[in-house]
């Protein structure tokens, strides 16, 4: 009996030795599905819908493309947070190593993941040459949104450790942002006017 219970308590040893390699290939997997799918979607339009646009416009309309794909990340995140402690069993498990706060450990790594795509979407707006800058005025696009966005209190920032209060806040601060990034990019093959390559 004794024997028994020493093997279980080895056995319960290695299940929780296991969690964080199984918690990173689970989240591993999660990245790799939403690149697939953002592939997916730049491979289904067939024809470049940017080729009228100059060579820095078509890059930065691909990037728009990236980064609307990406923004989703941090809301699978908080809602796999959410998810996690809603669960009755999930929602009490810790083993007195962090246990509870690794369930907001994805979703911060998610927010940090999307302030720096957004950060570097802004300096690709902000690096065009001049022209395309005043083509951007004309069509009355703009990076107007990310930047009030970074540039406000908690944008891009967990502020609660509360599932359901970071996953609604963050939606009210993503969804936004991603409206307007699809704006961006359609303003872009909209645009046919005088821009050649």
């Amino acid at each position: 009996m004794l024997s028994l219970l020493i093997y279980g308590v080895i056995m319960l040893m290695f299940a929780v030795s296991l969690r964080r390699p199984a918690k990173a290939l689970i989240e591993a997997r999660r990245q790799h599905a939403n690149l697939q799918r953002a592939l997916a979607a730049s491979d289904e339009v067939g024809e470049d819908p940017f080729h009228h646009l100059t060579p820095p416009l078509a890059r930065l309309a691909e990037e728009t493309r990236v980064l609307r794909s990406l923004l989703e990340e941090p809301i699978q995140a908080a809602l796999a947070w959410r998810s996690a402690d809603d669960s009755p069993i999930l929602s009490k498990v810790d083993f007195g190593d962090g246990s509870d706060l690794d369930r907001c450990d994805d979703f911060d790594v998610a927010l940090v993941n999307a302030r720096q795509a957004v950060w570097s979407w802004i300096s690709a707006v902000a690096a065009l040459p001049e022209a395309d800058r005043m083509r951007l005025d004309e069509l009355g696009l703009s990076d107007r949104e990310a930047r009030a966005l970074l540039g406000g209190s908690d944008g891009l920032r967990r502020v609660s450790r509360k599932a359901r209060q970071e996953l609604a806040r963050i939606e009210g601060q993503l969804r936004p942002l991603m409206s307007s990034l699809e704006r961006f990019e359609s303003g872009l093959a909209r645009s046919q006017g005088s821009i050649y390559r």
